[in-house]
């Protein structure tokens, strides 16, 4: 019996291709198992941001930013280099028990290894709740869960990195500061202790008020002697030893007397006045280096509440999955998608070779 030219066509086109399809999708193709897993990010702050676009719908601008940051870390040559040392991707996904048309080619190059890697490892974000879905596809449902874990781990890893230079950042150059304040304030410390070693005082003002209350002390001490003295002159003879033991102990008052006077106003030695000028000068000093040390301490500290406020932290929502059973390749789908197109071709096919034959 001889088979009409329709038959023979629609048997080439239609038939064979889907003969094969089905053969290869069927007993050739390797299955390949998913898991994935949901993270977010959040900021320390609780603070609104200052326009706020969750009411048109759109997503905040910091929460977006710091997603949109963690996905492309995730699909960065770094994580693929930390994924490569750590899981051995190359050797999974190049495998030669895997199909040939899905493995990895043993020899491909690092811009088509990491081509190869994007279509199995993909990260998507929902613009509504800022959360960031991980699906990692393997030849094994371990290794496809691991992979994802070992993404995980190293972007806790990234946003800690994060965290250590936003607080490195907001915090160096208080410390800084307060380094050059203490330094400054051990040396003014070290000036006045030098200063008191020095003069053999604690403080100018005690010196001060000493002097002051034996100035007092000898001035009444001599109005008292020089009282004495006329009250027994009118008695006694001038030459009497009673007067002169008088008038030796009124001359030792007033050397005492001037002798403190100078030690408070000045002379020969340093006057206690001097003394003073240059203890509440270097008193001043101390004070506005401790003052301005304090300062530092509370800028300090300030500073590093503001980098905890805008401390990134890595929550995840959902652990990793552990396929039950492989959901690539779709058998079904592709199947039916081959069923249409091939279907499609043919009727194109045959039209086109219908007209054709009607210009012949």
């Amino acid at each position: 019996m001889k088979l009409s030219f329709r038959t023979v066509f629609f048997f080439i086109s239609f038939v064979l291709p889907l003969t094969a399809v089905a053969i290869y999708e069927y007993r050739y193709a390797t299955d390949r198992y998913h898991s994935d897993a949901i993270v977010n990010i959040t900021q320390g702050s609780n603070a609104a941001p200052t326009l706020d676009l969750s009411i048109l719908g759109l997503p905040a601008a910091a929460d977006s930013k710091d997603a949109l940051t963690l996905i492309t870390f995730i699909n960065s040559m770094d994580m693929l280099q930390y994924l490569e040392d750590k899981m051995r991707l190359r050797k999974h996904y190049a495998d030669s028990n895997v199909d040939w048309w899905s493995r990895l080619s043993a020899d491909a190059s690092l811009e088509d290894f990491r081509d190869y890697v994007t279509g199995h490892i993909v990260v998507e974000q929902d613009q509504d709740s800022h959360l960031i879905t991980i699906h990692v596809q393997a030849f094994s449902r371990e290794f496809a869960r691991d992979t994802v874990s070992a993404i995980l781990e190293r972007s806790q890893i990234f946003v800690d990195n994060v965290n250590a230079r936003i607080t490195e950042e907001q915090t160096r150059f208080f410390e800084k500061q307060l380094t050059i304040t203490e330094s400054r304030l051990k040396e003014a410390k070290g000036t006045l202790l030098k200063f008191q070693r020095e003069n053999r005082l604690f403080s100018t003002e005690v010196e001060a008020t000493m002097v002051n209350s034996n100035i007092a002390s000898l001035e009444k001490l001599l109005i008292d002697k020089q009282g004495e003295l006329n009250t027994k002159v009118k008695d006694l003879n001038e030459n009497s030893p009673v007067i002169q033991i008088l008038r030796s102990e009124i001359d030792t008052i007033k050397k005492q007397l001037a002798e403190e006077k100078e030690r408070l106003s000045g002379g020969s030695g340093r006057a206690v006045s001097e003394l003073d000028s240059q203890y509440r000068e270097i008193q001043f000093n101390l004070e506005f280096v401790g003052t301005l040390y304090k300062s530092n301490l509370t800028q300090l500290e300030q500073a590093r509440i503001e980098a905890i406020q805008r401390l990134k932290y890595l929550i995840v929502v959902t652990q990793p999955s552990l396929a039950d059973s492989s959901l690539y390749p779709n058998r079904q789908f592709v199947m039916g998608t081959a069923v249409i197109i091939l279907l499609m071709s043919y009727f194109v096919l045959t039209l086109m070779v219908a007209i054709i034959r009607e210009h012949a």
